[in-house]
């Protein structure tokens, strides 16, 4: 399904546009019409430029939050997902709402058992720590979060690929999901390093089996010189 505003009478009232946008959204979930994911998400950010130009993103931001509320007691997760990630980007820069948002959707998305959706916010969050304050436990956290929710999808993949509905339609590869858990499994021994060694051994051994089965590259290189300066230091001691 595709909504379609006038440019002349969404940039007149934003509001009454979005509240349109709300209605014709809500009547097609009830009906439980096939819902264009991409065509939701464009009207979505079309809507909050405008808001965003008439400098009324408070505006926007409690508008969506309520719709996004509501999707999720209609049982519509991927939609509420959407507006998520859309509030996210939305607010990028005040790290105190990005922090509540990705919250609020880590929550919804656990809820549902839904680990595409843990990933990408747990990721959301793991970057706001890594920003505000690295190496903390709150970092630590959400890189565990996220390697958790991408193993699952990993092991999980067929299944997931088949009922998961995104705007791209498809999950990526799986070889992309391989790497990403690397790259977190990374971080979080970069962290442990200097507080548990061992641990931080027996992630980048993880990721250094992982990553076998590959072209070898800068996070292979990587893996093999941090597992060599640990297992050295360990030596020493």
């Amino acid at each position: 399904m595709k909504v379609k505003f006038s440019t002349g009478k969404l940039s007149q009232n934003p509001k009454s546009a979005f509240d349109i946008f709300t209605q014709k959204i809500t009547r097609s979930v009830k009906r439980k019409d096939n819902i264009d994911l991409s065509a939701f998400s464009h009207e979505l950010y079309t809507l909050g430029d405008v808001f965003e130009k008439q400098n009324n993103k408070e505006l926007m931001n409690k508008a969506s939050k309520n719709f996004a509320q509501q999707l999720v007691n209609l049982k519509e997760d991927n939609l509420a997902g959407i507006i998520y990630s859309f509030l996210i980007k939305f607010n990028e820069g005040n790290n105190e709402l990005v922090k509540e948002l990705a919250t609020n959707a880590l929550a919804i998305a656990k809820r549902f058992h839904d680990p595409v959706h843990i990933m990408a916010r747990s990721r959301n969050l793991a970057d706001l720590f890594h920003k505000t304050e690295p190496g903390s436990q709150n970092h630590l956290k959400m890189l565990y979060e996220e390697k958790r929710a991408i193993r699952d999808v990993i092991k999980n993949y067929d299944s997931i690929d088949k009922r998961y509905k995104t705007v791209k339609t498809q999950l990526k590869p799986i070889q992309n999901y391989e790497q990403m858990l690397c790259i977190v499994l990374v971080s979080i021994a970069k962290i442990l390093k200097k507080t548990n060694p061992t641990q931080a051994i027996e992630e980048l051994t993880l990721a250094e089996n992982i990553m076998s089965k590959y072209e070898k590259g800068n996070l292979t290189y990587q893996i093999k010189r941090l597992l060599n300066e640990l297992t050295t230091g360990k030596q020493k001691q």
